[in-house]
C-alpha cells in the first residue's frame, strides 16, 4: 500500500509541476517556458530518496524570437536562477544524421577560474558537479530545463552540453554526456 501512495504522490507531484507551466500562447505575443529545480522525495519501493524535477518558476519570452535567441534567454534564467550566474551559451543548433534539430550548450567557467575554489564557493561549475545529490540536481536542471519536455510550440529536438568548449564526456555524479534527446 505504501508504495501505491509513494507512485501516486509521485507521480501528482510531477503533473502538477507540468500544468504549472502553460505553454499555450495565452497573450499572443508571449511563451512561457518553465525554470526546473529538483525535489527530493523516498522511493518506498528502492528504499532511499531519489530527486524528481519539479518546475520552480516560469518565464515568459516573446515569441518574435529566434529559436537561438529564445534557447539564450531561456538559459540565461536558468543560469541566473539555478547556478549563480555561471555562463551557459548558446553556441548553435544543428541537425543530426537523423535530422534532429539539436542545440549545442557550453558551460563556461568566470575569468580568472583556475581550479576548484580558486573564485570561492558556486562560482566555478565545478563545486555543481561535486557529490551525487549535487550532480545528479545538476543534471536534472540542465536537461529538464533545456528540453522543455512539456512545451507544445517548435523546440530543439535534443540537447548537447559542452564544458570549456570540450564534449562532456562520462563523469562522475552528472550524466550530461552525448546528445540528450527531448523524446
Amino acid at each position: 500500500m505504501n508504495k501505491i501512495l509513494t507512485d501516486i504522490s509521485l507521480f501528482l507531484t510531477l503533473v502538477i509541476s507540468l500544468l504549472s507551466c502553460n505553454s499555450n500562447n495565452t497573450a499572443g505575443d508571449f511563451n512561457e517556458f518553465a525554470l526546473y529545480s529538483t525535489k527530493e522525495v523516498f522511493d518506498s519501493a528502492a528504499g532511499y530518496n531519489k530527486m524528481i524535477p519539479i518546475v520552480d518558476r516560469c518565464i515568459s519570452i516573446p515569441t518574435n524570437q529566434s529559436l537561438i535567441n529564445t534557447a539564450t534567454i531561456l538559459l540565461d534564467s536558468v543560469s541566473a536562477n539555478s547556478f549563480n550566474n555561471l555562463k551557459l551559451e548558446v553556441t548553435g543548433i544543428y541537425n543530426n544524421k537523423d535530422s534532429l534539430e539539436i542545440l549545442k550548450v557550453n558551460l563556461k567557467e568566470n575569468p580568472g577560474f583556475k581550479m576548484p575554489d580558486s573564485l570561492g564557493n558556486y562560482r566555478s561549475w565545478y563545486e555543481y558537479f561535486q557529490g551525487s545529490m549535487g550532480g545528479g540536481q545538476t543534471t536534472i536542471i540542465l536537461i529538464e530545463s533545456t528540453l522543455q519536455k512539456q512545451f507544445k510550440d517548435e523546440w530543439i529536438d535534443g540537447v548537447e552540453f559542452y564544458y570549456q568548449n570540450e564534449k562532456i564526456g562520462e563523469w562522475d555524479h552528472v550524466s550530461l554526456s552525448g546528445i540528450i534527446k527531448r523524446k
